[in-house]
């Protein structure tokens, strides 16, 4: 159905436990609906959480995969949103953290992979597209900036943005406002599944809860401007 429509279709990241069996499945998914011979589009996304140390690894990995087998390729870009159960699994097994030790090496895992991606985009012969589902304004300066030095166009399909709705509205408003592909997603379902989802994103997207009151100082400098008539003469 996805295919007939044209529409993207993002297959989401779990544990490191179950992920091998997802990545399985998204492989066969990828090879099958993304065909060059089959689709202009890539139409099935993988999911990569870049607090894993090995994500990187993956992605070169899987890039090369799509040129061998003659396939698009897009991704969704994350950093992760089960930290605590992944550290207490590998510490019950007597295994290595599979997470990066520190949140500074996700941040630069994260614009790796997006440079990486956007690299790869101008010098393969299939279309990659790269989702950054992000609230990080870094992250999101840094990708644009990608953008330019390898001449990527904000209209093309290459690369767009996605923030949950109701966080870092800000964010999506600027990027929308001067012309980048940005989405805002909607999580739905009943609250015992929707609360958790939402909960595990705030543990991922950390930097939010700082920035939110910023947020929140913008939203009513803006409520004050269009509520003021003399607010310009007063400022």
């Amino acid at each position: 159905t996805a295919t007939s429509t044209g529409t993207r279709l993002l297959i989401d990241a779990e544990q490191t436990r179950f992920q091998p069996a997802i990545d399985n499945l998204v492989l066969d998914l990828q090879q099958k609906y993304n065909a060059v011979d089959k689709s202009d589009r890539p139409i099935i996304y993988n999911t990569y959480q870049c607090y894993l140390k090995d994500s990187m690894e993956r992605l070169r990995t899987d890039v090369d995969r799509a040129k061998r087998f003659n396939y698009h390729f897009g991704a969704k870009l994350v950093r992760g949103a089960y930290m605590e159960s992944e550290k207490l699994l590998a510490s019950v097994a007597h295994l290595p953290s599979p997470i990066h030790d520190s949140i500074e090496e996700t941040h630069a895992c994260y614009n790796e992979a997006v440079d990486f991606l956007l690299r790869q985009s101008v010098q393969s012969n299939h279309l990659i597209e790269i989702m950054c589902a992000t609230h990080n304004q870094t992250s999101i300066e840094k990708a644009i900036a990608a953008m330019d030095k390898y001449g990527v166009d904000k209209n093309a399909t290459t690369i767009c943005f996605g923030q949950l709705y109701g966080m870092s509205d800000h964010l999506s408003f600027n990027l929308g406002r001067m012309g980048y592909r940005a989405y805002k997603y909607v999580p739905y379902g009943e609250v015992h599944e929707v609360i958790p989802y939402l909960l595990r994103r705030a543990r991922e997207n950390s930097s939010v809860v700082g920035g939110a009151a910023a947020e929140l100082s913008m939203i009513k400098s803006e409520l004050k401007r269009r509520l003021n008539p003399f607010h310009k003469m007063l400022a």
